[in-house]
């Protein structure tokens, strides 16, 4: 069962078979679910110490989350899970975009960065 369905899904055959054709491979599809929680990546420069970032949505193929500094694109790591449903991600995971957030009067807030599971 992957981890969207396991998620958000209960057994029902025909629910599940509606939220998986709405997570395609195209990450501009609408197949990112909000997923309120955490998201755990070690980081292959720091492998040892697993950071927890603030998930915005996750779906099968990656998550969006929220960081405080700018980070790279083309950072690799790998996705170790998602709190606080449990799943376990255990995936090569790597940055894909970060972009700062603002608010109304232009004052930086955060950044956002994209995450992809390979």
């Amino acid at each position: 069962m992957d981890f969207i369905t396991r998620h958000h899904m209960s057994a029902d055959t025909a629910s599940t078979r509606s939220l998986e054709s709405r997570c395609s491979l195209d990450r501009r599809d609408t197949g990112r679910m909000v997923a309120a929680g955490s998201v755990s990546i070690a980081w292959h420069h720091d492998h040892e110490r697993p950071q927890v970032y603030p998930a915005l949505d996750v779906s099968e193929n990656g998550a969006r989350i929220e960081v405080s500094c700018l980070m790279p694109e083309g950072l690799t790591g790998r996705a170790i899970g998602h709190e606080p449903s449990g799943v376990r991600i255990d995936r090569p995971a790597m940055v894909v975009w970060c972009r700062a957030v603002r608010d109304d009067r232009g004052i930086l807030r955060h950044y956002e960065a994209g995450i992809r599971f390979f």
